[in-house]
C-alpha cells in the first residue's frame, strides 16, 4: 500500500475513533496507558475496541479487515502539546472474540509505575509507515521470518528429515532454526544426544487416550506424532507478524486424537538487544480426553545448538535458581543460554514466560541438570492434567531471544509485561484528566 493511501486510510481511522456514536457523544477521544504497579520500558501493548467503536472504525475503512494495517498515533505532553506521531497497527478481529478491532504498538521509551500516558490519532503519522517484517512463501515447505533482513526464527510446516536418522525421527510443527539479534543460532535440531529435541517444541510424554498411552516426545518410538495439518493465517503489520496454523497428534492405531491450533506473534521493538514472540498453543481431544500423567519432562519445550552442549550453560529462573537447582522446581520463567560457538565466551539464548492463565502456573520445569541443553514446562509433572473434548485448554508463552546471559533485572520486567501489562482504555480527552 503506498504512503498516500496510508495517510488516508489513518486520516479515515481518526475519524471514526472519535465518532459519535450511541450514547458517546460529540466529544474528542484518547487512548490512555496506565503503567500500574511496575515500570514499563518499550512494552507491547494494545486495547480491543468493542461494540459500536470498532464497528465504525471497520465500516469507515474496510481495508483493515483484509490483514494488519498501520495507524498513526501522537502523545499528548502534560501541558497539552503533542509529541511527534508515530506508527501503531490497527487490525479486524474475528468475531467470536467480541471485539472488532484490535489497535497495536510498542509504548516506547519508560513509563514510571503509577503513572499514565495518553495518545490521539494522528492521521499524518502513518504516512511513511514501513512493514519491517519478511514471512518467505509457505509452498517452501518453512516460513521464515525476518525482521528489517534479520532472520528470526523458522516455522516448518514440513517434515523434516536428516540423512543419518530413520523416517520416524522425522517431524514437522516446530522452530528452528531461530537466532539472536546479532544472528547467532541459539536452537539445535538432529543433535546426537537425543535426536527428538527440535529447537522450540510442544510435546507430551506419558499420556492416556481410551486405551492408548502414545508417547509424543518421544516419537521415534512410534506411538505418537504430531503433524503439521494447515496454516490459517500468515501476515505481518508495521508492529507484529502472525503465523496461525494447526496441528494434529496422531495416535498408533488411534488416528488424531488431539486437535491444536498455534498462535505465533512476533513484536518489532525497534533497537532492541532481544526478539520477542508470543507463542499461545489451544488444544482440544477428539473423542476421548487426553490425560497428561504424573511424569517429570513434556510440554513446551527449548533445545540449544551443540555447542551449548559442553557449555557451561549459564542458566537463571524466576526463582534465582541455576540449572542444578531449577530442575523439577515452579518457575514463572526461564532463561537458558550457553557459548554460541564451542569455546567462546560469547553467549545467547532463549527465555520462556509461562502465562499466569496457564494450567498448574507457576509451572514445573524440567531442566536437564548435566549433558543435555533444554528445558521444557510440565503442566502435568505432579497431578493428571486433563484436554477436554468438549472445550479447548490454552497454554500461553512469551519467548524472549537474546545474546548474553540471564539477566537478572531484564527478565522480572519483560514477565511483568507478558503476565501484568498496563491497562489500555479509551476516554474523553476531558475525563481522562
Amino acid at each position: 500500500m503506498a504512503p498516500t493511501t496510508y495517510t488516508l486510510l489513518a486520516a479515515i481511522l481518526a475519524t471514526a475513533l472519535g465518532t459519535a456514536t450511541d450514547s458517546i457523544g460529540d466529544e474528542s477521544w484518547v487512548v490512555v496507558v496506565r503503567a500500574g504497579d511496575h515500570d514499563r520500558v518499550d512494552t507491547p501493548v494494545r486495547i480491543d475496541l468493542q461494540g459500536a467503536r470498532g464497528d465504525a472504525l471497520l465500516a469507515k475503512a474496510p481495508a483493515i479487515a483484509t490483514g494488519p494495517q498501520p495507524f498513526g498515533l501522537q502523545e499528548i505532553r502534560e501541558d497539552g502539546t503533542t509529541l511527534d506521531p508515530f506508527v501503531a497497527q490497527v487490525e479486524a478481529l474475528p468475531r467470536e472474540s467480541g471485539s472488532s478491532v484490535r489497535l497495536t504498538w510498542i509504548l516506547r521509551g519508560k513509563t514510571a509505575a503509577g503513572t499514565e500516558r495518553r495518545f490521539q490519532a494522528a492521521p499524518d503519522g502513518a504516512a511513511n509507515a514501513a512493514n519491517p517484517w519478511t514471512l518467505s512463501d509457505p509452498a517452501a515447505g518453512a516460513i521464515v521470518l525476518k525482521n528489517r533482513d534479520r532472520p528470526v526464527f523458522q516455522y516448518n510446516t514440513r517434515p523434516v528429515s536428516h540423512p543419518d536418522y530413520p523416517p520416524l525421527q522425522t517431524r514437522d510443527a516446530y522452530i528452528h532454526p531461530a537466532y539472536t539479534p546479532s544472528g547467532a543460532l541459539i536452537t539445535g535440531d538432529f543433535s546426537p544426544h537425543h535426536t527428538h529435541h527440535r529447537g522450540f517444541f510442544l510435546a507430551y510424554t506419558k499420556t492416556q487416550v481410551g486405551t492408548f498411552h502414545p508417547d509424543f516426545w518421544n516419537f521415534q518410538s512410534g506411538s505418537g506424532k504430531i503433524a503439521f495439518d494447515r496454516l490459517d493465517r500468515v501476515e505481518a503489520g508495521p508492529v507484529t507478524a502472525r503465523i496461525e496454523s494447526h496441528h494434529k497428534w496422531q495416535a498408533k492405531g488411534a488416528g488424531t486424537v488431539l486437535n491444536e491450533q498455534w498462535r505465533i506473534e512476533a513484536y518489532d521493538i525497534p533497537e532492541s538487544p532481544y526478539w520477542v514472540f508470543d507463542l499461545t498453543a489451544t488444544q482440544q481431544a477428539t473423542d476421548e480426553p487426553m490425560e497428561l500423567l504424573p511424569y517429570r519432562y513434556g510440554g513446551m519445550a527449548y533445545r540449544g545448538p551443540e555447542p551449548f552442549v559442553k557449555g557451561p550453560l549459564d542458566v537463571l529462573t524466576s526463582e534465582g535458581l541455576n540449572r542444578l537447582g531449577g530442575d523439577q522446581k515452579a518457575a514463572r520463567w526461564v532463561d537458558l543460554t550457553g557459548p554460541v560457538e564451542a569455546g567462546s565466551d560469547r553467549y545467547g539464548g532463549a527465555m520462556i514466560l509461562d502465562h499466569p492463565t496457564n494450567v498448574n502456573h507457576p509451572t514445573v520445569a524440567r531442566i536437564h541438570p548435566i549433558l543435555l541443553p533444554f528445558f521444557c514446562y510440565v503442566p502435568g509433572h505432579d497431578v493428571t492434567v486433563t484436554i477436554s473434548p468438549t472445550a479447548p485448554t490454552v497454554f500461553r508463552y512469551r519467548v524472549v531471544i537474546h545474546d548474553g546471559r540471564p539477566d537478572s533485572k531484564l527478565n522480572p520486567r519483560l514477565w511483568r509485561d507478558f503476565a501484568e501489562p498496563p491497562a489500555v482504555v479509551v476516554e474523553s480527552k476531558t475525563a481522562s484528566r
